[in-house]
C-alpha cells in the first residue's frame, strides 16, 4: 500500500486537516493517510496543548467514518519530544508499515523551517516527502537541495487553524463545520479549551 503520514499536534483536529488529507490521498494518489499526533511537539508552545490522549481520541473520532484515513499512536506511546527523524526510522524498521511505500506529508510552512528540524537531510533521504503547497506560498528562502528532494502537491487554501477553534471555544462561539460533529461533541463534553 501507499501510505501518507501526516504528523502534527491536532489541537484539535479540524475540517481543514481532513480536507488536506483527502486532497493529497486522491490527487497523488495514496491508498491511505495516517495521522500521527505528537506527544510533545518540538516547535510548539505547550501552554495551550491539551493532553496527548485527548488529542488522539479526537483524531480517532474524526477519521472513524473513513476507512482510507487512520491514526497511529506511536509518538504518544513513545512519549517525550516527537522528532520526525525518529518516527521515520521507526516506520521503516519496526512498524507495521515497514513493507508499505511511505510518504511523509508536510506543509509548506514546515518546509520553510525544515533546516531547524533534527537531521533534515536524513529525513529527505530516507522517506519520500510530499509538501502541501498552497498557491502563492513563498519558497524563496528554502534550500534548493530541499526543493529538489520533495514533491509539491497543490491543495486548496483552507483558512482554518486549531488556534482559531480554541479561541472560538473560549469565547463560547460555534465551531460547527469547523470540526467534525463528533469532535465538537467531545470538546463540549470534556470542557476542552475553555480557559
Amino acid at each position: 500500500m501507499r501510505i501518507g503520514i501526516m504528523g502534527g499536534t491536532f489541537n484539535p483536529v479540524h475540517m481543514g486537516h481532513l480536507l488536506l488529507a483527502e486532497t493529497v490521498r486522491s490527487d497523488y494518489p495514496l491508498d491511505k493517510i495516517l495521522f500521527m499526533p505528537a506527544a510533545i511537539p518540538p516547535h510548539k508552545e505547550q501552554e495551550t496543548l491539551c493532553s496527548a490522549e485527548l488529542r488522539l481520541r479526537m483524531l480517532e473520532l474524526a477519521v472513524e467514518p473513513y476507512p482510507f484515513l487512520g491514526v497511529s499512536d506511536y509518538e504518544i506511546q513513545k512519549g517525550g519530544v516527537s522528532y520526525t527523524i525518529d518516527t521515520v526510522r521507526w516506520l521503516q524498521s519496526d512498524s507495521p508499515y515497514q513493507a508499505d511505500e511511505l510518504f511523509l506529508i508536510i506543509g509548506g510552512d514546515s518546509l520553510v523551517e525544515l533546516h531547524t528540524w533534527r537531521c533534515p537531510e536524513d529525513i529527505l533521504n530516507q522517506i519520500q516527502t510530499l509538501v502541501i503547497a498552497r498557491s502563492g506560498f513563498d519558497f524563496e528562502h528554502v534550500s534548493s537541495r530541499y526543493l529538489e528532494a520533495v514533491q509539491m502537491i497543490e491543495t486548496p487554501l483552507i483558512d482554518i487553524s486549531s488556534s482559531q477553534i480554541r479561541e472560538r471555544v473560549r469565547s463560547n462561539r460555534s465551531i460547527r463545520f469547523w470540526v467534525p460533529d463528533s469532535v465538537a461533541g467531545f470538546i463540549l463534553e470534556n470542557g476542552l479549551y475553555r480557559s
